[in-house]
């Protein structure tokens, strides 16, 4: 077995000794072509294939999306990852869309629904042991009621992202105008 393996090993350092024999006469890279690259990926704004008009193009409207529009596939793959995904992180559709404020406010707002309704699964727990009267059923009713608020912050967040993300992909992840949803359920990350 000994054997076998010092042959493996012998194998697997001349494969990688003969490709490494000839690095003299590979060319290199053509200096233009990775400054090139190099600012387009500097210049790129986020994983759809979508950009912000710059600087110099003011002759775009702000509403006009016309030209940043997503493929109809980049709308299905949001789509996708808000629904999969999604379901355990609120907000990835968002977040592959470009819109990145939505999408923190949608981790936020999903956080606190798991937060909330831990909060009301303990209670439930805990009130059943507190004692069989009516205080234990008084604890575990709030329990349930608690519990009840945190699933609906935990579902309508990840609803609101499967909802919008065709927008935000549309849009080229900018965020939505004047829909006060989502700020009125992340009472956290005012500003």
């Amino acid at each position: 077995m000994r054997v076998y393996g010092l042959l493996l090993l012998a194998g697997l350092l001349l494969s990688v000794s003969a490709g490494c024999r000839s690095l003299d006469s590979v060319q290199g890279l053509d200096e233009s072509s990775v400054s090139f690259a190099h600012a387009a990926y500097r210049d790129r704004t986020s994983l759809v294939s979508l950009q912000h008009p710059k600087a110099g193009d003011e002759a775009q409207s702000e509403d006009d999306g016309a030209g940043r529009r997503g493929s109809t596939l980049d709308v299905i793959v949001a789509e996708l990852i808000a629904i999969g995904p999604g379901m355990f992180v609120q907000g990835l559709g968002h977040r592959y869309a470009g819109d990145h404020v939505t999408s923190r406010q949608l981790m936020r707002v999903g956080a606190i629904g798991v937060g909330v309704g831990a909060l009301g699964v303990g209670l439930v727990a805990g009130g059943n042991e507190i004692s069989e009267d009516w205080v234990g059923s008084a604890v575990s009713g709030a329990g349930y009621g608690i519990g009840v608020i945190g699933v609906g912050y935990y579902l309508s967040a990840w609803i609101y992202d499967i909802y919008d993300t065709p927008r935000a992909v549309r849009s080229g992840g900018r965020p939505p105008p004047n829909s006060p949803f989502v700020d009125s359920l992340d009472f956290l990350g005012r500003e």
